[in-house]
């Protein structure tokens, strides 16, 4: 039974992306239009372990106009960080080798400009985003991720980003 669930879960977040844009596009298409990577410029490192969900969020930012980074774990996060020194990062909160908290951490401590933290994390109580919060993470995107909110928070890590030039 467990494995039904995982296999329906997989189908519906992988055809989900196609149906979010059409619908997007159809009501609202200068929100997904390439356009937007210009007016709010970041360069964003996804960190995510989990294959479903660095395709949905890869298709949402390149959708946007955005050419990312992803990295499968905190180590690689942190490896592809000190090489070209993304403004944004999206950080899933649960990953292998050194999870979202410890990485977010390990960034935070070096004497560099540091980047726009957004938290992702399947857990959407009040008190996990306050967590998120006090690891040093400046925003939160529960998931499932939604297009509204990954746009609401890339234009609030533009500004983070403007403002600190």
């Amino acid at each position: 039974m467990g494995q039904k669930v995982k296999c329906i879960k997989s189908h519906i977040m992988i055809s989900a992306p196609g149906k979010v844009f059409s619908a997007q596009e159809g009501s609202k298409g200068e929100i997904m239009t390439g356009t937007f990577a210009v007016e709010y410029p970041l360069n964003i490192l996804i960190a995510e372990d989990n294959i479903v969900n660095q395709k949905l969020i890869e298709r949402i930012l390149n959708k946007l106009g955005y050419q990312i980074d992803i990295a499968v774990d905190g180590i690689q996060a942190i490896s592809l960080f000190d090489q070209k020194k993304h403004n944004a990062i999206l950080m899933d909160v649960r990953m292998p080798v050194m999870d979202g908290y410890e990485t977010t951490r390990v960034i935070r401590q070096k004497g560099v400009d540091q980047p726009f933290i957004i938290a992702m994390t399947a857990n959407a109580m009040s008190n996990d985003r306050d967590e998120c919060l006090q690891y040093g993470m400046n925003d939160y995107i529960p998931k499932p991720i939604s297009i509204t909110d990954v746009i609401t928070k890339l234009k609030i890590a533009a500004e983070y980003c403007r403002c600190r030039k």
